[in-house]
């Protein structure tokens, strides 16, 4: 006799989406055609460790748009050999074709799914910045959230995951090219140095990409005005989403779960390693940090 199995898109699919497919069955729809202000399609630009999983729920309360954090498959790799074709063969358009079709394989379905639903799709995870300019070009009225943290915070924070010390992710980080001033350096960087070098370069990076969007197409977000749940933030966040801010009440039980909150590892203080710094990387990121409203000294 044949056992009745549960069919694999009900066990492997969130219960928010099977009710919100239910729903379509009953009443009859067409797909959008492209993403609009209403169902718009943002990408976060950010180093990590700066609260994007925080994020991905509190945009997820916006009932236009389906938020995610690092969906699958991940795209540290492509976005790494993005950064590093860009600096090494600008302009090359085989590159750049090849870089956006591999973008496009990884999160055309998702993107189409979006569309099907009537939403919007909003990946918030950092594993796509150096992929912004193809993203750019390959999806229509897409925007941008620039996500950044104090240097400092940030630092001390992966300095205890290990990042650049044998960290599982290690090969998808960004390094500087060789014959940089600081590519020359760098095997003679600490961890703390490189992680230093990693924030200033990708936020660097990330303003440099923001100042040639049109107005209204990006936005700069400190976390600490996120977790400080700060309503002028939260409100231009939602304006970008095209919805309304949710409740008080619903940001703070976010808030309260303090997703991906670092609790293992321990590292020293700033005051005990600012003053150990190379000195051209310290300006570097001084100069960073200044222009993002942060002090690094």
């Amino acid at each position: 006799m044949e056992t009745w199995r549960i069919p694999n898109i009900i066990l492997n699919t969130p219960p928010r989406i099977l009710l919100h497919l239910a729903r379509l069955k009953i009443w009859p729809h067409t797909r959008l055609e492209t993403f609009t202000d209403e169902h718009p399609c943002i990408f976060f630009l950010a180093t990590g460790r700066v609260g994007t999983a925080t994020l991905a729920q509190i945009c997820g309360l916006a009932k236009n748009v389906f938020a995610y954090h690092e969906p699958h498959p991940e795209l540290f790799g492509l976005s790494k050999a993005s950064y590093a074709l860009s600096a090494r063969r600008p302009g090359d358009e085989s590159v750049e074709s090849a870089l956006q079709e591999g973008f496009l394989t990884a999160r055309r379905e998702l993107m189409n799914y979006s569309l099907f639903c009537r939403r919007g799709y909003v990946e918030t995870g950092p594993q796509a910045t150096f992929l912004a300019p193809l993203i750019l070009r390959s999806v229509p009225n897409v925007k941008f959230i620039h996500l950044v943290r104090d240097p400092k915070k940030f630092t001390r924070s992966v300095m205890r995951r290990k990042w650049y010390e044998g960290h599982q992710y290690d090969r998808w980080r960004i390094t500087p090219d060789a014959d940089s001033a600081f590519g020359k350096r760098w095997g003679k960087f600490s961890p703390l140095e490189k992680n230093l070098w990693l924030w200033a370069e990708t936020n660097r990076w990330a303003l440099d990409f923001s100042k040639n969007l049109s107005p209204g197409q990006s936005l700069l977000v400190r976390s600490e005005d996120v977790f400080a749940s700060n309503p002028v933030t939260l409100e231009r966040i939602f304006n970008l989403l095209g919805a309304a801010p949710p409740s008080a009440r619903k940001i703070r039980r976010i808030l309260g779960k303090q997703l991906n909150v670092q609790t293992e590892g321990t590292f020293k203080e700033p005051e005990d390693w600012l003053a150990e710094l190379d000195k051209g990387l310290a300006r570097y990121v001084r100069a960073t940090a200044a222009t993002l409203g942060y002090e690094f000294s």
